[in-house]
């Protein structure tokens, strides 16, 4: 007695269908890989992106940065954070440093963004060593770069 051919068939397609997602899903992951390493005098600070009511929100770690020294922009569907934290000098003398884990320099992440966002009503807000970015879902707009403004929140006492 012969095996039919058809279920063969289903599975090499079930196969190739399942081949495709998982490539699909890898090219998505190396989208947000930090594999390349900071040439000398930059770092990459982590960084949190999650979905919830209908917000796309962003949350860096930058301990130690103003405002004044971040710089965020929406660029070709793409969020690009970038800043730098000056080196730690001494006023009195030269420092003799017995551990130095702290990074300093420049820094730039580029976080894709595969929804559309209302850039206008996007904020960006520093507090307690995180920069934290909200922006609403909206309909798709391409091609246009906005600087998003970054302000200083209040501590709360």
């Amino acid at each position: 007695m012969s095996v039919p051919n058809k279920a063969s068939r289903t599975s090499l397609t079930d196969l190739s269908l399942l081949q495709r997602e998982i490539n699909q899903l890898f090219e998505r992951m190396v989208e947000f890989e930090r594999t390349d390493r900071p040439a000398a005098g930059e770092w990459f600070p982590s960084v949190d992106v999650f979905e919830c009511r209908g917000r796309l929100t962003v949350v860096a770690e930058v301990p130690g940065l103003s405002p004044e020294s971040i710089r965020v922009v929406c660029r070709n569907r793409s969020l690009v954070i970038s800043g730098e934290r000056k080196e730690r000098r001494s006023v009195g003398g030269p420092l003799a440093f017995l551990c130095m884990e702290r990074p300093a320099g420049r820094f730039k992440r580029t976080i894709p963004l595969d929804i559309a966002v209302d850039i206008q009503q996007a904020q960006a807000r520093v507090a307690e060593g995180l920069l934290t970015i909200t922006l609403p879902r909206l309909r798709d707009r391409r091609g246009k770069e906005t600087v998003i403004p970054v302000e200083r929140e209040e501590e709360a006492k």
